[in-house]
């Protein structure tokens, strides 16, 4: 664990300060219309732009990783977060590969378990797949939060209540989140965070989201 990742572990202190960490619960005009339900507004991502970057990405011309390390450690990338459980926003600049401290306890906070107010660090590579996945597809839409952090507790009650939920899953350990984004239809979600092969990518259609996770590459 290096030590931007541990900078991410919040003090109790910090954890009752969301005021310290630029949480907004009074969320722009665009993101507020994901609080009862996606934008009728929203403008999908072609599917003909989608297939011309994911192969490009295949050819190694867009996602190369060590060339996207390297020409992105001085680009900050806009991220704007909507959390579907406790209505709060997000918008942070996350710089792909050099993460702040920062950026580090925002997320952390933003991203804890809501279910029992526990925070924990989040990897930043989750980040770096959000961003490319962004960049792969042109979408500029809002993350949409299903799920982030994970405790014991809460992953114990909804293993209780569903087969599909993993023991140990990444979500306990800060490396992996559920998502949607407002701007692309979740199959391109999908199918572009498979192209990255950065992590575990698992589509649940009938709840329309997709898992993502900086654990070994796979897919379901």
């Amino acid at each position: 664990m290096n030590s931007l990742y541990k900078k991410a572990f919040l003090t109790p202190r910090q954890q009752r300060s969301a005021s310290v960490l630029k949480i907004s619960s009074g969320c722009s005009e665009e993101v507020s219309d994901l609080k009862d339900k996606r934008s009728p507004r929203m403008t999908y991502i072609s599917r003909r732009r989608f297939c011309i970057a994911a192969v490009q990405a295949a050819a190694g011309l867009l996602v190369s990783p060590s060339l996207n390390c390297r020409a992105s450690e001085t680009k900050k990338i806009p991220l704007t977060f909507f959390h579907t459980h406790t209505g709060e926003c997000l918008e942070i600049m996350h710089t792909p590969g050099l993460c702040s401290g920062e950026v580090q306890r925002q997320v952390a906070f933003f991203l804890r378990d809501f279910r029992t107010e526990d925070v924990h660090p989040i990897d930043p590579g989750l980040l770096d797949i959000l961003c490319r996945v962004q960049s792969l597809t042109g979408s500029r839409g809002t993350i949409e939060i299903i799920s982030g952090y994970r405790s014991a507790q809460t992953n114990a009650m909804l293993r209780g209540a569903s087969g599909g939920v993993a023991s140990h899953s990444l979500h306990m350990d800060g490396r992996a989140v559920d998502v949607r984004i407002a701007d692309l239809p979740t199959p391109t979600l999908r199918s572009a965070a498979i192209a990255l092969r950065s992590g575990g990518v698992g589509y649940y259609a009938a709840s329309d989201f997709v898992h993502l996770d900086t654990g070994r590459v796979r897919a379901w």
